[in-house]
């Protein structure tokens, strides 16, 4: 496939696998053309000096990370490697597939670009965590974005000069992750196992982002796991719309059940996530559809400001969800 068509492609896909978590927030064509102008950069201007380039475009747009998407194509094999930056810290997270030659993943792309992200939220999911946590207790004090205007100057015209040298220095880039694309494209057998909704986790509106990134969290533990089959997150949201039906008004029990049952789940895992003074709390409950009896509970609680241990525990907390 020709780049450009490649790029074209991989951009619109990636967008809306990462829109469709609600974790992230995308900038508009409008305001990056109000950054970059109409200038196109190689991929050599894009990585060169630790990817300078790309980090002056991402402050520039007001944004926390930085993502490359990359193909590559070396000695009969290719490969597909995915890059996140913190752009405070300048911490990096990278991940490479080895996507084998044959007609089977030349259809298989958009998977195959799920099956990155994925990767690349397991390497940085405590690292959004603390990220979101500290934007909900700055909420109040974040800098809007710059909207797109009419006219306004761009700084396209500086982006090919160096940049001023950072305040403090960046850490190393981290090794690239291989990951085995054959193992993560493999279906598990579904025989015995529920099929399950696990539902956002419930919270308040200025933890919702932390929220989100618990429940991801916790929905690619069980799926590592196995125990059960997973609705998918986009289906769920397509279905739960044509309903009617928003993810947040699922506290009520009956209603989640209801849904539950629309979305031809067997069972669904509810969840709470808040703060208790300096506490925070997750608390998690599944539930059979047929009987609407709680199968299985389980909570977790850290201090504010070690979200880590919180997602430490996860494995256990699926574990105890799924009976084990």
């Amino acid at each position: 496939m020709p780049h450009e068509e490649y790029a074209r492609r991989q951009l619109g896909a990636i967008q809306k696998i990462l829109r469709g978590t609600g974790i992230y927030e995308l900038p508009t064509k409008e305001e990056i053309h109000t950054v970059v102008g109409q200038q196109e950069f190689t991929s050599y201007e894009w990585r060169k000096n630790d990817s300078a380039l790309g980090k002056r475009v991402g402050q520039a747009l007001f944004a926390d990370y930085v993502m490359f998407i990359e193909r590559d194509f070396n000695a009969g094999v290719r490969f597909r490697q995915l890059g996140l930056i913190n752009l405070e810290t300048g911490k990096h997270f990278r991940v490479s597939l080895r996507v084998p030659m044959g007609g089977r993943y030349n259809q298989e792309w958009v998977e195959i670009g799920r099956v990155a992200l994925r990767e690349i939220f397991q390497d940085a999911k405590s690292d959004m965590l603390n990220k979101a946590m500290g934007k909900s207790r700055l909420s109040r004090d974040r800098i809007p974005r710059p909207a797109a205007e009419g006219g306004k100057e761009t700084v396209a015209s500086s982006l090919r000069t160096p940049s001023r040298e950072p305040r403090k220095s960046a850490p190393l880039p981290s090794p690239i992750r291989q990951v085995d694309l054959e193992e993560a494209l493999k279906k598990r057998p579904a025989s015995g196992r529920a099929l399950v909704a696990l539902y956002d986790f419930h919270t308040s509106e200025p933890l919702k982002v932390a929220a989100l990134i618990l429940s991801e969290a916790l929905r690619a533990e069980l799926f590592r796991q196995g125990y059960f089959m997973l609705v998918n997150r986009e289906n769920m949201v397509q279905v739960l719309n044509e309903m009617g039906v928003q993810q947040t008004g699922l506290v009520d029990e009956k209603k989640a059940v209801q849904a539950g049952k629309g979305l031809a789940a067997q069972q669904i895992i509810l969840g709470q996530f808040g703060a208790l003074g300096k506490t925070l709390l997750l608390q998690v409950k599944r539930i059979d559809l047929t009987t609407q009896a709680t199968l299985s509970f389980g909570s977790l609680k850290c201090p504010l400001g070690k979200e880590d241990e919180m997602l430490a525990s996860l494995p256990q907390l699926a574990r105890e969800l799924a009976g084990r």
